[in-house]
């Protein structure tokens, strides 16, 4: 780091989050910045310590995320805890093992993320997730559905809305973690002064 700015990488560093998250910050404001004429990013650095101190000053409880997994295997439903109980930060679970169950649950606990398999009984997976995309308060509840399903199996059932991240089996947990820590970080964002 410089004496007046700093990269991207070395403030989201200093600051403890993603990269993708320091940029986000930078074009909400948060940061003061400003693009090379090669394109790189740079941070003005005493923007960075004022927000690292903002943010130390804020913090009095933890951030969490909630969480819903729409499953019917009882036994991959303990997997899911097992692997979210390791997460660094708190993640409120909660499941559902239906798909009528998964869209009451939705407009219950309003999880910041979905993870939902295909196949259920009654409303399947399809469905749930094309109901949610097409209602515009869910718009910004991140989607991950997993399944063993083939993609050509995908596609002839009329595929998925954009912006829904397929998985397949077996889970690939970290990558789940990528996505909940993501969300994370965006609900600890401190807020402008």
């Amino acid at each position: 780091m410089t004496e007046n700015y700093c990269t991207t990488s070395e403030a989201a560093q200093l600051l403890g989050v993603s990269l993708r998250t320091a940029q986000q910050w930078v074009e909400k404001g948060l940061l003061e910045g400003w693009k090379t004429s090669g394109g790189h990013r740079r941070i003005n650095r005493d923007s960075v310590l004022r927000l690292l101190e903002h943010r130390r000053e804020e913090v009095v409880a933890p951030f969490a995320i909630t969480v819903l997994i729409v499953e019917d295997d009882a036994a991959l439903l303990k997997l899911y805890r097992l692997q979210m109980s390791r997460w660094p930060f708190e993640a409120t679970l909660y499941t559902a093992p239906n798909g009528y169950d998964g869209l009451v649950m939705v407009g219950e606990a309003a999880p910041d993320l979905l993870i939902c398999d295909l196949r259920l009984p009654g409303v399947n997976g399809f469905q749930i997730v094309r109901s949610l995309r097409n209602m515009e308060r869910y718009n910004g509840m991140a989607i991950v559905v997993i399944s063993g399903l083939p993609l050509a199996e995908i596609d002839a059932h009329g595929g998925l809305p954009p912006g829904v991240e397929i998985m397949g089996k077996p889970i690939d947990f970290a990558r789940l973690k990528d996505i909940a820590t993501e969300l994370w970080q965006c609900n600890a964002e401190p807020r402008p002064s």
